[in-house]
């Protein structure tokens, strides 16, 4: 079998000759002119073990990797110094600054696998703006996190790391934490050193591995045996923006953000938590795994963090040796990336990775990446009893309640309602304007303003009615099932759902109305927890929808943690020690501390089997954000993570490698951005018996995303218990859908694995309607390993492409069907190529202004779809400085457009409506004075063209696959198209289309 990175990367460029440069490929371009490119040749992660990595022999192959991506770069005329990031551990490649040709001479070298744009990617807390002992704590009714969660004193039955003991309390001792994030505040005490850790050694000082001092503000401090390193990976970041006002140029943390989510993975225990006043301890918190040791790696600044340092960090991170990594992280969705690609081979060199959902939603399909990928454990965040409250009593005698960690306020002040001041959302002066300004300051000044959600940050709401001259604030949610959230305010607040906001409203509309902010910060029980936030982004996955994902959900709201009290742009919220805030940032470090206490546990465990025994064994009274509906698996992925002793003993396990994953990436669409010559690469997995299907891969949930009919995907498992055991499957059935297992018993020796089949059958459930959901439990003594289940019921299932070639001849696709009747393939096509020309300019302000042609730097050509069109298709690519847009409109609306980075633009519609269409060729970067283009375009009409199918009709039942032939005679030279329609009764469900090349 070939190794791992010989099959990733894009297909590489015909080779040139060595003593040329390498010929040009086709490269996304990047928007900030940094790329990352990978090399063809394993990383050391896959030659050597983790403690291995900074032996003499792997540093002698550590610097051959560096000056083969030297000659790389020398072969393509760029200088060394070009060169932000050079990856040696979990990914061999480098990043560089360089123009889009040079990427592509990159690309075309066939030591190179792939190069890739860098993307920007984004902390994933909710933004709050727009860009003692215990007798000090005075009530204490809700539970604590660690108690939530059923970490406090439990006893484990399992001998962990550093510990003779057999039975062992974990607590992450002897384990290291990795935290890619904006660094860390190392004079924090949650991450003081009390003397009793034991020493961890950094080796590598390529790069200052405890980065702290040399800017104003940024004391000098010397890492000890908690904090055993930071380093600063920000080369890409410097290098394109610099190092911004209030940013440290160091590890030290300028956000709060990375100590946040260090301290709530791995804090020390019992911290006594203040914020506004040291006298005034709220609580006391503690990481997940307080014993665990910590290395921090800045590589997010101010305005986010660009994947080529990212790549970086997580490289080094394998190199140092972590158990575990954090990654409050996350962009757009899509499997093909640096940091993608990274994860893989650290995954492969035994790290765990916990990473966040996203914060998009509670849209359907927010899961952002790299929170699509299989390799990575996607946490959502949900809501924890334990409340933060604070008390506005108004002047009528009521009291209402709400979140609060701010101090209170002054007594008696007046209250008045945004609203009634014009300025709902207590915008500032600049969004407001001067007149509306002054209203606003004059019916704030000295008083308690109610201000709405919407527009503006939190913070930034609060500061605003702080620079008008107010003394304190309510803010309310629009809805009530949004969340209750604890910002560290700049003036007194109180944070309420918009029923408490009414009340608070009614009573402000009467006059000389007044209120006071009281028992502030008071700990009280939040009763519909655990359910999800309604920030937390759900499924299905963009990337994949038949994987699950979130993977689980853990407490990510109002999580009590360390902080920067040095924050960049900190007129919106004061620097403070602690905060308590909400995100999947914050849901994140709760699952990598889990990690490590599992890696104490069961060090000799991969990260899957990790995974598997965290998502097999939670539990499901989750309810939804509304507080009383029950939550599915696209919000909670398996379920709320359980008590440790449950998932330190899960009974079975469901485990997967790095082959494994391959051949999910064989089924996904990004096989070829991913893959060098896919084809024969899956080939080759499936020959050794590998899966290739994105349904097949050993997840511990099950998902298909196109059910048509019935579908069968199978799974294996291994058993854990440490003895030899019986399992059987118990089944919750979808909604008018059958679940089998085969077979139903599965009697397993210690330590083996079996595999059984899972078919799916669709009975009654409406299709093209929504997923359903349902479960598969195996139960044996003492254990219950449960899969949710997720099924999508479809009349067809058939490849969404196929591909022939010649003058005649003829493709099958197979169709499977999901319904009893009558099923008519309709062919169209084939349809040759008509161009559509013209010549664009730049323009100025590289801004499409909307569908018209009276803008400078864009050209209209008209475009008519016939009557039953069935596939419209433009495609426009160029290799080169050019970077073109389209925008295809119908009147003033646009009704699809392509925008890549560089000039490789694609339209796809299928059955457009009849009509006179526009496309907008818009110059969004035009090298020259002037291009001439030419849009190869194809619009396929059912009944035009010699495609033919067979058979023309069948008399179907759910279940049956029907082969249908495709066939052409007389194919137009070039590529051209056609299409089957996929029909029953007149209407169309699904469509191949045939790309035949002549």
């Amino acid at each position: 079998m070939a190794t791992p990175a010989a099959a990733v990367g894009a297909a590489p460029a015909e080779s040139a000759p060595a003593e040329t440069a390498p010929t040009g490929a086709k490269v996304e371009k990047s928007k900030y002119g940094s790329y990352v490119v990978v090399m063809k040749s394993d990383p050391l992660s896959e030659r050597f073990q983790p403690q291995q990595l900074r032996s003499r022999s792997a540093n002698t192959e550590r610097n051959k990797l560096k000056a083969e991506q030297g000659k790389a770069l020398k072969k393509a005329g760029i200088s060394n110094a070009s060169r932000k990031n050079s990856y040696t551990n979990a990914v061999n490649g480098f990043s560089v600054v360089v123009s889009h040709e040079k990427a592509e001479k990159l690309a075309g070298d066939p030591e190179v696998m792939a190069v890739f744009p860098d993307e920007l990617r984004q902390k994933q807390s909710l933004p709050t703006k727009s860009v003692a002992g215990d007798d000090q704590i005075r009530d204490r009714a809700g539970e604590s996190l660690r108690s939530f969660l059923g970490l406090q004193g439990g006893k484990y039955g399992t001998k962990g790391k550093n510990d003779k003991s057999t039975r062992n309390s974990l607590d992450g001792r002897g384990t290291l934490l990795g935290v890619i994030d904006t660094g860390i505040w190392p004079e924090h005490p949650s991450f003081a050193d009390d003397g009793s850790y034991e020493p961890v050694a950094l080796d590598d000082e390529t790069r200052s591995s405890c980065d702290f001092g040399g800017s104003e503000g940024d004391a000098d401090w010397e890492c000890n045996n908690k904090l055993v390193g930071a380093r600063q990976m920000l080369d890409t970041y410097r290098s394109v923006v610099g190092v911004l006002p209030g940013e440290f140029d160091s590890a030290r943390d300028d956000d709060g953000h990375g100590s946040h989510t260090a301290g709530t993975a791995a804090g020390n225990a019992n911290v006594p938590a203040w914020i506004y006043d040291e006298d005034r301890i709220i609580d006391r918190t503690s990481g997940i795994a307080p014993r665990a040791q910590i290395v921090a790696y800045k590589a997010l600044g101010s305005l986010g963090g660009f994947s080529s340092d990212l790549a970086a960090a997580i490289d080094q991170a394998v190199a140092d040796g972590v158990d575990a990594i954090n990654y409050s992280v996350g962009g757009g969705p899509g499997l093909a990336s640096a940091d993608a690609i990274a994860f893989l081979f650290a995954n492969d060199a035994g790290v765990h990775v916990a990473t966040s959902a996203g914060n998009s939603g509670p849209g359907e399909a927010t899961i952002g990446g790299p929170a699509d990928l299989p390799w990575v454990t996607t946490v959502g965040a949900s809501t924890q009893p334990r409340f933060y409250s604070g008390s506005i009593k108004l002047g009528n005698g009521r009291t209402v309640k709400g979140s609060s960690v701010t101090l209170p306020s002054e007594k008696n002040l007046p209250l008045v309602d945004a609203r009634n001041l014009g300025n709902e959302f207590c915008l500032n002066e600049a969004a407001v304007g001067a007149d509306a300004w002054a209203q606003f300051e004059q019916g704030a000044e000295g008083a308690m303003v109610l201000c709405w959600r919407g527009v503006s940050g939190r913070s930034e709401k609060s500061l605003n009615v702080m620079d008008a001259g107010g003394k304190a604030m309510v803010l309310s949610n629009v809805t009530d099932d949004d969340n209750y959230f604890t910002d560290n305010f700049r003036v007194p607040t109180v944070m309420v759902d918009k029923s408490e906001g009414d009340l608070v409203a009614a009573y402000a509309n009467i006059r000389n109305a007044k209120a006071t902010i009281t028992d502030t910060a008071e700990i009280d029980s939040f009763t519909p927890a655990p359910s999800m936030a309604s920030f937390s982004s759900r499924g299905p996955n963009p990337s994949a929808e038949s994987i699950i994902k979130p993977d689980i959900t853990a407490p990510g709201v109002q999580v009590l943690a360390a902080a920067s009290p040095a924050i960049v742009g900190d007129d919106y919220e004061p620097g403070q020690l602690f905060q308590a805030i909400a995100g999947t940032s914050m849901s994140s470090p709760v699952m990598a501390g889990y990690f490590l206490l599992m890696d104490q546990a069961h060090p000799d465990w991969s990260p899957a089997a990790v995974k598997s025994a965290v998502m097999t064994s939670a539990y499901q009274d989750v309810r939804d954000n509304d507080r009383s509906t029950p939550a599915d698996p696209f919000d909670f992925g398996s379920g709320h993570v359980s008590a440790l002793d449950k998932v330190v003993n899960p009974g079975l396990v469901y485990d997967s490698g790095i082959f494994d994953f391959l051949g999910f990436v064989c089924g996904s669409d990004a096989r070829g951005d991913i893959l060098a010559n896919p084809d024969a690469y899956c080939a080759g997995l499936e020959d050794d018996g590998i899966a290739t299907t994105i349904e097949d891969l050993n997840y511990p949930t099950i998902g298909v995303s196109a059910l048509a009919g019935s579908q069968t995907v199978t799974r294996t498992v291994t058993n854990v218990t440490g003895k030899n055991a019986t399992f059987r499957a118990r089944v919750d059935n979808p909604e008018g859908m059958d679940i089998t297992v085969s077979p139903s018993t599965l009697k397993l020796k210690k330590g083996e694995s079996k595999s059984f089949e899972v078919t799916i059958t669709n009975e009654s459930a409406p299709v093209n309607s929504e997923f359903q959901f349902g479960a598969i439990t195996w139960k044996g003594k003492g254990v219950s390993v449960r899969s949710n289940v997720a099924a999508y019921p479809t009349p067809f299932s058939a490849p969404s492409t196929v591909t022939g070639s010649g003058g005649s001849g003829s493709v099958e696709i197979p169709v499977q069907v999901g319904f009893s009747g009558l099923y008519t393939p309709v062919p169209g096509g084939l349809a040759e190529n008509t161009p559509l020309t013209g010549t664009v300019e730049q323009d100025p302000d590289q801004t499409f202004g909307g569908c018209t042609a009276d803008q400078p730097g864009v050209t209209a050509v008209p475009v008519t779809v016939a009557e039953d069109t069935a596939y419209a298709r433009m495609a426009f690519t160029l290799a080169s400085e050019d970077d073109i847009d389209l925008f295809l409109c119908s009147g003033d609306e646009v009704v699809a457009e392509s925008t890549a980075g560089g000039t490789n633009e694609l339209i796809e519609i299928s059955q457009p409506p009849a009509g006179d269409y526009t496309l907008y060729v818009h110059g969004w970067q035009v090298v020259e004075d002037s291009l001439d283009f030419s849009v190869d375009t194809w619009l396929v009409v059912r009944g035009e063209g010699d495609l033919t199918v067979d058979p023309e009709s069948a008399e179907v039942s759910t279940g049956d696959v029907v082969d249908v032939t495709a066939s052409w005679s007389d194919a137009p030279s070039g590529v051209s198209f056609g299409v089957v329609d996929h029909t029953t009764d007149g209407e169309t469900y699904g469509q191949t289309v045939v790309q035949v090349t002549n």
